[in-house]
């Protein structure tokens, strides 16, 4: 099975790959804006490297994928024109483009990446906090329109609150941990948000699941949420992180006010990920934030 993937280097990239490589998946053929960058974080993976550049069609069409898993995503909360356009060429222009190239292939499973801020009031009618939340429902009617034409199967992966590794796109786990280091109080909402945290690794777990199993998605289309099923309020994984790394965090709780369109519980509907797949989430927030700890450690001795 040759799979092609996009956003490799990304925060869930740069588990996924190797963690693919060291279970056999190993025809994998990955779409990147910075080759030098992707050479730097996988030197000893023998992974095809493809440059998103003016050869980026023929690259695709020519390595043929079986499998095309579509991780590659701008996201930035700023409300501006050039941020608008950003996205836009990112989220939506990008993607049309990989699907028009992978439509002259043989790939039988397109699998796009979702995100829980679809939906503002849980998994059903979509209701996007944001911009990128916003070209991630639009892109699914391009998504449709080529899946249907080209008698693709679509498999679109809803992904809940990532953490793990430390993480250069900042979430709430990451600020956490800068507050910890800080000599001053940082502002911090009240914290009431309950939210599904899945640790990186268990994400890669979940595509190595799916791409071993993918015949059992035999619908034109299939949707998964990707998360734990648990939920917990950030409060809560304050307390958690503070135990794991026997440090205070140095927030001052209730110092800055939810966002208009914060989103107060997201918690993933996991029912099909087991059904389907015998899939289930492993690592516990305590369990996570331990590996978390462990690797900055490792970072900051090498």
């Amino acid at each position: 099975m040759k799979i092609l993937i996009t956003g490799a280097t990304g925060f869930v990239g740069k588990t996924l790959i190797p963690y693919l490589f060291d279970r056999g998946i190993t025809d994998i053929a990955i779409l990147v804006r910075n080759k030098e960058k992707a050479l730097n974080l996988f030197p000893l993976i023998p992974v095809t490297i493809f440059e998103i550049d003016n050869n980026m069609r023929e690259s695709v069409i020519s390595y043929s994928p079986d499998v095309v898993l579509h991780m590659a995503a701008l996201f930035n909360s700023r409300d501006d024109a050039n941020t608008a356009k950003k996205i836009i060429d990112s989220n939506i222009v990008f993607g049309t483009l990989l699907l028009e190239a992978v439509s002259k292939t043989s790939c039988h499973y397109f699998i796009n990446l979702g995100t829980f801020t679809e939906y503002l009031y849980g998994a059903g009618e979509f209701f996007p906090n944001n911009l990128y939340s916003a070209s991630k429902t639009a892109f699914r009617s391009i998504v449709q329109y080529y899946q249907t034409v080209n008698n693709v199967k679509w498999i679109n992966v809803i992904v809940y609150s990532p953490y793990g590794r430390k993480n250069d796109q900042k979430k709430v786990v990451d600020y956490m941990l800068d507050a910890m280091d800080s000599s001053i109080l940082i502002d911090f909402s009240k914290g009431e948000q309950i939210l599904d945290f899945i640790h990186v690794d268990d994400i890669a777990s979940f595509f190595y699941c799916l791409f071993t199993q993918i015949h059992v998605c035999t619908d034109n289309f299939t949707q998964f949420h990707l998360g734990t099923g648990d939920g917990h309020s950030i409060r809560e994984v304050s307390h958690i992180l503070e135990k794991v790394f026997s440090k205070k965090i140095n927030a001052n709780w209730g110092g800055l006010p939810y966002r208009p369109l914060d989103i107060m519980f997201a918690v993933a509907p996991i029912a099909r990920n087991i059904e389907l797949l015998n899939w289930k989430a492993q690592i516990s927030l305590e369990q996570g934030f331990s590996i978390l700890k462990e690797d900055m450690v490792e970072k900051l001795n090498s």
